[in-house]
């Protein structure tokens, strides 16, 4: 028969064991989709902050959207980020808040003043081919010029 201190070492060690690791902090960095439009959204490292670009755009809409910076110098406070957004619908910058509920999702809010704010979620894209760098460099380099005849 096994003793009480047995017991109580193996209930512990199976606690300890069993107990769930504390949860990651979830990573904003990647391309993410604006269902909405279809806009692609690359967020990156900048300067040991958060910003985001514009990586694709839906046919129909204004090419020279891309490479358009709509989230800059966010700092991570507890489990979000804070920076300035930038709203390529009418030019403003709004002060925005950048959240993740889960691995798949992400959510934007963008205030004027408290009570004037915008909130979407957006998903995180199959496609990462276009997320930058660790470093926030583009994946996908530029391509080199060509050379000109006699070169």
């Amino acid at each position: 028969m096994p003793n009480v201190k047995s017991i109580a070492a193996l209930s512990i060690a199976c606690f300890v064991f069993a107990a769930p690791a504390p949860a990651a902090s979830l990573d904003p960095y990647g391309v993410w989709v604006r269902e909405e439009s279809g806009t692609e959204f690359d967020f990156y490292n900048c300067a040991n902050k958060l910003c985001a670009r514009i990586v694709k755009v839906a046919k129909d809409e204004d090419k020279t959207a891309l490479n358009t910076v709509i989230l800059r110098n966010a700092v991570k406070t507890g489990e979000e980020w804070r920076g300035d957004i930038f709203n390529l619908d009418n030019g403003k910058i709004y002060k925005g808040i950048v959240t993740l509920p889960n691995a798949s999702d992400l959510k934007l809010e963008g205030c004027l003043l408290r009570f004037l704010c915008k909130r979407e979620t957006w998903k995180r894209a199959k496609d990462q081919s276009a997320a930058s760098t660790p470093g926030g460099q583009p994946a996908k380099p530029a391509p080199s010029p060509k050379p000109g005849p006699g070169h």
